[in-house]
């Protein structure tokens, strides 16, 4: 819900799109998949829930936080604080939104699970 309201805020700020390429372009390469495929599956998660698939939403929502987990901490190693962390993760919640399901998406959902399994 914290993640929700965040993005609320964020859409009222004029430049969201572009507060959203600085932060994905500062974000280490290692991490831009993690971070990525983490903020796919909130939103998966968030689109289960509303289905009523409670087993899937769990499932996504525990890839979520394992992934956004192992991004914070590719975000930590270099030096990120929590506030820049923060803002990264809101800026990929607001990218990932977007891009999901469209042929300019970074990445192709269908092949995140695999960052999950391998982590």
């Amino acid at each position: 819900m914290k993640r929700i309201g965040a993005l609320v805020l964020i859409g009222m700020l004029a430049g969201t799109s572009a507060l959203a390429a600085q932060v994905a372009v500062e974000v280490p390469a290692e991490a831009d998949r993690v971070l990525w495929c983490g903020s796919a599956f909130y939103w998966l998660a968030a689109d289960a829930s509303d289905a009523g698939e409670n087993a899937e939403a769990d499932q996504y929502g525990l890839w979520s936080d394992t992934l956004m987990a192992q991004g914070i901490d590719l975000l930590a190693a270099p030096g990120f604080d929590q506030e820049a962390i923060d803002a990264a993760i809101e800026s990929f919640d607001t990218t990932v939104v977007e891009e999901m399901g469209t042929p300019t998406a970074r990445y192709d959902v269908t092949a995140c699970p695999e960052l999950v399994d391998a982590g």
